[in-house]
């Protein structure tokens, strides 16, 4: 095979040492780092790649392919396996260039591509039965798979609900069904691991159901070009056997995402003969929910192939103050490479910006405006959202102010069904409503009597419309004797709400009732098949109500049209500039963006969690701090984070606790935005001395490898004074407070109990707003505390022979509660006893 001189040289006795096989021809290694000259360079036996975010992995693998064939490596017994089509096409694209357009070169496939291939061949030799290739279209894959569920019901009523509420029961259900595709496991495994609750039990025969029809139809969805030939495969250790050993070499791209079927496909094709190249990174592994797991790369790899590990640890992507906070933000999780994300010196400088998140989100525009203004087409800004709930108030904002936006992957806001119904609740408020024709009234009277959680059948909330059309809302008072005592209430109480909503002239004052008076916030959440769901329709119609009531008293009719405005902005063409993108996190995986911005970064959406807890379990915290990880490494130029709280100085008082969504991301405080800013600045500048933070803090460690990569001989000066994360007892130092002592702590924040007040501060602010307490301080309050080991005061750090170390919360007349690392616990004040630290 001759190589085309396109190929760029190198020197002879470069190539020599690199490619003795063929030393006339090589890449020239001026393009490429020292970490990926390692790993084009690497020969027999498997390797495992961590690479860092635009660490410049599709060229390094491109490289090594190449080098391969030079070497005389036969093209046809390399496969390389991408993670999805537009991933599989860019490499390709990439390869081919790089080759030549004579060259012959190896297949580059998907992981369903090649699972596809094999089940066809299998079809063909009678190991499976027939099939249409054609995968199942969404239409008739869902008509099937609701047929199945309906089949499982045990009851009428379980039937009927499924029959009403049939797009959630299907979403959640193909969302089970692609899981328990994902594994050779019992679907009970998949149910068990995937956590569902007890009201999704019928899955595991509805999924039996669905497997019986698939079959006796010959149908396939893409995830059955996998699951099909595996389990058989599984199941016959002969035809294993002689599938295997037909390839020398696979190279694989993202093995982080990949799943325990995908790994068992790979390991039985590869058998002794082949070695494998799996490059990917734990700390990117975000797709759980299909199976995928950090293990694949941290452990499971390893496990089975003893191999050579490489890292490309060099970012071209950003600069050094995006890869700090990146690299002390993940550093956090314990499931992860001691990987570093370190820019590399070609890397232009980026900017990371902390941004006030105010209630109308005029933040958004003004931001996308300013990077207008340095000369940026809005096609390359991009809005990262953990929800779609969040991307609602984001898009509002920009159409607002005139600022032209695409939705990739979801619905338009005011596309989305609660929405519809709002505004036409708007309509009823304006005396529009009856202007419509008949049919559209019922329509809409329908859609609002869904909307309003009354938990009745939809046959009979269709009566009910129609009845209103004919006369007015008293229909809603007619008793049916389907109905409960509970569902008549709510019809009444419903009754009354619209009945007061037509005299209304203030379009949020009157939504805002509506949505009180029937408590229909809360019981979206309580009421929704998936949790996550319940909370994100709660939170677009508390978006847009508030949208609404920021827009002043202004007359439904005058929202109406203004909403009308913009919902004509939303769907014309967009301008020469282009479109700001909104889009969720995990949709924005493999894609990069000049500016990337990042709203609503609130304690409860990041870490996501259902509800208000203060509590996460350890591996859902580290899959969120990864989702956030690569959220922000999106960003080439600029990263503008947006968070509550931020102007909260004061802290609140620990009667007003506030709500998790009030409160900023820890995962803010993680970064340590104010050390990468500074250390970043002394860098770009050339500077030789750093300040660093105290030895011990969390981003010390961090700090010094990063330095100890890109500037061999520094120096620290003197250890910056900093709070860190306060333990139980600290003593800290308020300008408004004075002189204060930590009396609690959790993951958000911690609570300082001063002589006038105890107030709490989100831990994102603990470093900027409190400081150590000077040592004469702290020796006048120790001196002034009772020394008794039994007298205790409220602050006091005790010891206890149980428990632990714990802070004093509260004593009365009978009982001390004191806070330990196990929690909350009370004691009766004459029985109790433990040593005072301090």
């Amino acid at each position: 095979m001759a190589w085309p001189l396109s190929i760029k040289m190198g020197s002879e006795a470069q190539c020599q040492a690199c490619y003795p096989a063929r030393p006339f021809l090589c890449l020239a290694f001026s393009m490429l780092t020292e970490e990926q000259q390692c790993i084009t360079r690497h020969r027999g036996g498997h390797a495992r790649v961590m690479a860092v975010a635009g660490a410049g992995k599709t060229s390094t693998m491109v490289a090594y392919v190449l080098a391969r064939l030079r070497e005389g490596m036969d093209p046809r017994l390399i496969r390389v396996v991408m993670f999805n089509k537009a991933a599989q096409e860019d490499f390709s694209h990439k390869l081919r260039i790089a080759a030549g357009a004579s060259a012959q070169l190896p297949p580059v496939r998907t992981f369903h591509a090649m699972g596809r291939n094999l089940a066809m061949s299998l079809a063909k030799e009678g190991h499976l039965a027939a099939f249409d290739p054609t995968p199942l279209g969404d239409v008739q894959a869902g008509l099937e798979m609701l047929k199945a569920l309906q089949a499982a019901a045990g009851t009428s009523a379980l039937r009927a609900a499924i029959r009403d509420e049939q797009q959630q029961w299907l979403d959640t259900f193909a969302g089970f069904v692609d899981l328990a595709k994902s594994t050779l496991a019992a679907p009970e495994v998949s149910f068990a691991l995937g956590g569902y609750p007890e009201q999704y039990q019928l899955f595991i025969e509805a999924f039996a159901r669905f497997e019986q029809w698939r079959k006796a139809a010959a149908r396939v969805s893409f995830a059955d070009f996998l699951y099909d030939p595996c389990r058989l495969i599984a199941n016959d250790p002969a035809l294993a056997d002689f599938l295997a050993n037909r390839v020398e070499l696979f190279v694989v791209d993202e093995f982080q995402d990949i799943n325990d079927i995908q790994f068992f496909m790979l390991k039985t094709l590869a058998g002794a003969r082949a070695k494998l190249q799996v490059v990917g990174d734990a700390d990117q592994c975000i797709y759980e929910f299909r199976g995928a797991k950090p293990e694949y790369m941290l452990s499971y790899f390893g496990d089975t192939y003893p191999h050579q590990s490489y890292q490309l640890s060099r970012t071209f992507r950003y600069g050094h103050q995006l890869a700090l906070a990146a690299a002390q933000l993940i550093s956090h999780n314990q499931r992860r490479d001691p990987l570093l994300c370190i820019s590399a010196d070609s890397a232009a400088p980026s900017h990371v910006e902390l941004c006030l998140q105010n209630p109308d989100g005029a933040v958004f525009a003004q931001a996308c405006e300013a990077q207008r203004a340095e000369g940026r087409a809005y096609s390359e800004m991009a809005f990262l959202c953990r929800t779609w709930a969040q991307a609602a108030p984001v898009e509002l904002a920009l159409l607002k102010r005139g600022i032209p936006n695409r939705v990739m992957g979801g619905s338009r806001v005011l596309e989305r069904s609660e929405i519809k119904v709002l505004m036409s609740l708007l309509g009823l408020m304006a005396g529009e409503f009856t202007s419509q024709d008949p049919a559209e009234q019922h329509q809409q009277l329908f859609d609002i009597l869904k909307f309003c959680e009354l938990k009745i059948r939809h046959e009979v909330l269709r009566g009910y419309a129609e009845r209103i059309v004919l006369s007015d809302f008293s229909a809603l008072h007619r008793s049916e004797d389907s109905l409960s005592f509970y569902q008549e209430k709510r019809l009444q109480s419903l009754a009354t709400v619209l009945e007061q909503l037509g005299g209304e002239r203030e379009a949020g004052r009157g939504l805002r009732r509506f949505v009180n008076d029937l408590d229909l916030l809360n019981l979206m959440r309580d009421n929704a098949l998936n949790r996550e769901d319940g909370e994100n329709r709660a939170a677009t119609v508390s978006a847009f109500i508030e949208f609404v009531a920021l827009q002043g008293d202004q007359a439904p009719s005058a929202i109406l049209a203004m909403l009308a405005e913009l919902s004509d902005q939303s769907g014309s063409a967009v301008t020469t500039a282009g479109a700001v993108t909104i889009t969720t996190m995990h949709r924005s995986k493999g894609l990069e963006w000049p500016v990337v911005l990042l709203p609503n970064l609130s304690a409860h959406y990041m870490p996501y969690q259902a509800g208000n807890r203060r509590r996460q379990e350890l591996d859902h915290l580290e899959a969120e701090r990864r989702l956030m990880y690569v959220a922000m490494t999106r960003a080439i130029k600029a990263l503008y984070l947006f968070a509550p709280g931020l102007d909260a100085t004061n802290g609140w008082a620990t009667d007003q606790r506030p709500e998790l969504h009030q409160l900023p991301s820890p995962f803010l405080a993680e970064m340590d935005l104010d050390l990468a800013q500074r250390l970043s600045s002394q860098i770009e500048t050339g500077a030789r001395q750093f300040d660093l933070p105290p030895r011990g803090s969390p981003t010390a460690s961090v700090a010094q490898r990063y330095l100890d990569a890109v500037v061999p001989d520094w120096q620290a000066n003197t250890a910056v004074s900093s709070v860190g994360y306060p333990e139980l007892g600290a003593y800290l130092q308020h300008k408004r407070y004075g002189l204060g002592r930590v009396s609690d702590v959790d993951a958000v924040g911690l609570v300082v109990s001063f002589a006038s007040t105890k107030r709490f501060f989100p831990r994102l602010l603990v470093s900027r707003v409190l400081q150590p307490a000077p040592e004469s301080a702290v020796n006048a309050a120790l001196e002034g505390a009772d020394a008794s080991a039994k007298d205790f005061c409220v602050g006091d750090i005790l010891a206890h022979d149980k428990f632990g170390r714990g802070a004093v919360l509260a004593i009365d007349k009978h009982t001390i509660a004191v806070n330990f690392s196990a929690g909350r616990k009370t004691f009766r004040l004459d029985l109790f006893q433990a040593k005072k630290i301090a």
